[in-house]
């Protein structure tokens, strides 16, 4: 039953570029976050161990640790543009399966990001029911 729900579920997305291209940003959003609590780590070890803010730019560049943390927030930043540009684009690809709806309203959860609390909830609340009614989708 598993492997039959996960068969069908990778031909809906194939068949919906909405489940895709929601799939695809829901990916690069998770790297973004993962990497970002990398980043973090990082730099407040470096403020513990080596007062990181008080030293210069010069300084920082001889730590080992400069360049990952340059390259976190490079990989950070693309992730974060790539994922903006489709955030546009999304509104005009049309959803032809459940997993599209979903993953739309996914990502609207995500995007509203509490900032509105009762829009939030809403949304929520309608990815809720629409599951309830169709399957996890």
């Amino acid at each position: 039953r598993d492997h039959v729900d996960h068969q069908v579920a990778r031909t809906a997305l194939a068949a919906d570029p909405a489940a895709e291209a929601c799939r695809a940003w829901l990916a690069r959003n998770a790297e973004h976050e993962r990497l970002a609590v990398q980043w973090s780590r990082l730099e407040a070890r470096l403020h513990r161990e080596h007062n990181w803010m008080k030293l210069t730019r010069a300084q920082r560049r001889r730590f080992p640790e400069s360049r990952e943390l340059d390259d976190l927030d490079d990989r950070i930043e693309v992730l974060s543009d790539e994922n903006g540009a489709l955030l546009k684009a999304l509104p005009a690809i049309v959803a032809a399966s459940p997993f599209g709806i979903c993953g739309k309203l996914t990502i609207a959860i995500k995007e509203t990001n509490n900032e509105c609390e009762d829009v939030h909830k809403l949304i929520l609340s309608i990815l809720r029911d629409y599951r309830a009614l169709h399957g996890d989708a």
